[in-house]
């Protein structure tokens, strides 16, 4: 009696198996989405990193909105000129110019301009420092040193050099993962159509006194910038000199470097692209 159970029990778990096998067959056959193959395509050319600087989740999904929505291949900064000439072959779309931008690093203090009131023994990382009182660093703004920035960076053009992150431009694509690392976010990521530009190597909102105690080389808010500059290239808010990098055309950017001479702390810098 128990084996004649045991039996029909056995049939009987078999026959919805099958049933259930053959319906979501049915499913599958009636559902399914097809592929475009161009998504194959497209996906083979790109780099494959996921940094998501063109907007996508994905390489995978960049390619998906670039068959079913029309999306321009050139939103991909990663990838180099001849698989871009490509891409657009297979999309058929027309080329168009693709602007470099690049991570720019708001500090100026490198180790020996570091100041701090205590001293850190936690888990080497800017991540991890930040949330402890920011490694005992006096500046609350400032780049702490360790270098997540350059641990993300899936080409290898960040270095750390006397504790600030150095950009190699010949190795940098703009995915900006390093900007995304940052805890302080001090790194932005700059369109740079003309290989040069002009910035503020502080990210600090601190007022002159606390700028002046904590840091030889930060902004102190003099606003000599925004006084001498009859273009508008600066502008003073909240105890920071902000350029207007709009205004940065080649044909004005001796008058940038002029300005930038007369900031008494010498934070305003030049980032060129090699």
């Amino acid at each position: 009696m128990e084996l004649k159970l045991l039996l029909t029990a056995v049939i009987s778990m078999s026959g919805l198996a099958v049933l259930f096998a053959g319906l979501l067959g049915i499913a599958d056959r009636k559902l399914r989405v097809e592929k475009d193959p161009k998504v194959d395509e497209i996906l083979a050319l790109l780099p494959g990193i996921n940094c998501g600087a063109c907007g996508a989740l994905s390489c995978s999904d960049f390619a998906e909105h670039v068959v079913k929505d029309g999306w321009d291949v050139g939103k991909c900064r990663v990838a180099p000129e001849e698989m871009r000439e490509k891409l657009y072959a297979i999309t058929g779309g027309k080329e168009t110019t693709v602007i470099p931008e690049f991570p720019i690093v708001h500090c100026a203090a490198g180790w020996d301009k570091k100041k701090n009131d205590a001293e850190y023994k936690g888990i080497r990382t800017c991540g991890a420092a930040d949330l402890d009182f920011g490694g005992g660093m006096d500046c609350e703004y400032g780049c702490i040193g360790f270098g997540d920035c350059c641990g993300v960076c899936p080409f290898d053009a960040l270095h750390m050099e006397n504790g600030l992150p150095v950009v190699d431009t010949e190795k940098c694509t703009g995915c900006g993962e390093c900007a995304r690392a940052c805890p302080r976010g001090i790194i932005t990521m700059e369109k740079m159509a003309d290989g040069s530009l002009i910035y503020v190597a502080c990210s600090s909102l601190d007022n002159t006194l606390r700028t002046r105690k904590v840091c030889e080389v930060g902004c102190i808010a003099c606003g000599i910038c925004e006084k001498v500059s009859q273009e508008g290239f600066f502008k003073v808010e909240h105890n920071l000199s902000v350029p207007d990098y709009s205004k940065q055309s080649p044909e004005r950017m001796d008058e940038v470097r002029q300005i930038a001479a007369k900031c008494p702390t010498k934070v305003i810098k030049e980032f060129k692209k090699k």
